[in-house]
């Protein structure tokens, strides 16, 4: 998988999804999921709400972010966070939805 460019993220009209990735072999999620929220919000990931007031960060990046002992780890972990709702994929996307 390609990395994204920075704070690239699309938009697909027919689902209202959000995209973005990250390389789950050398980024952590948190950091992306900040990038591509503020992007979304038109916001400095600085500006939004801490992260660690909707999900652990930490754990997070340790269930799938990069690690040599991770191999086969499959799977998705949702949030909801400054009124989107977050899915981030092992696999290394990232969607984002309006909360209805």
């Amino acid at each position: 998988m390609t990395p994204p460019d920075d704070r690239e993220v699309t938009y697909d009209s027919e689902t209202g999804t959000y995209r973005t990735s990250y390389d789950p072999t050398t980024q952590n999620p948190s950091i992306r999921v900040l990038e591509a929220v503020g992007t979304v919000r038109d916001a400095e990931p600085t500006a939004l709400d801490p992260l660690d007031e909707y999900v652990d960060p930490d754990a997070l990046d340790h269930v799938f972010g990069p690690t040599t002992e991770q191999s086969g780890v499959h799977g998705s972990l949702s949030f909801n966070y400054e009124g989107l709702l977050v899915v981030v994929h092992s696999d290394g996307e990232i969607e984002l939805r309006e909360q209805v």
